[in-house]
């Protein structure tokens, strides 16, 4: 039986989990794809990754309970870490800036690469 203190650090890091996620990845993964998607292919192009998206989020919930109850908190949330820190790496070395350009200029960025 898992002590008071532990079911207290693991709610704490739930909601800061919840938090951190909500001001990174929950919101960039929108704006990327309105942003970084070309027009010619923007609504097909958001559906699929929104899919995508959608059954990434549902995994993540369908296998929380299942390694907690084999592994314990501590891999889960190092697990959620590790897919945090792809995403940062993946934000900072292959997203351009974005900030006071055209959509038009931001599909030539895509263009010339």
């Amino acid at each position: 039986m898992p002590s008071v203190l532990n079911g207290w650090l693991v709610a704490l890091s739930l909601y800061a989990f919840v938090a951190f996620y909500a001001m990174g990845p929950g919101v960039c993964v929108w704006l990327a794809l309105s942003e970084l998607m070309p027009t010619r292919i923007r609504s097909n192009g958001m559906s699929i990754a929104l899919v995508i998206n959608q059954m990434v989020s549902t995994t993540l919930a369908a296998i929380f309970l299942p390694v907690v109850g084999k592994y314990g908190y501590s891999t889960m949330f190092f697990l959620f870490v590790s897919f945090t820190v792809v995403y940062l790496l993946t934000v900072v070395f292959f997203l351009p800036e974005t900030k006071g350009k055209t959509l038009e200029e931001i599909e030539e960025h895509f263009e010339a690469a």
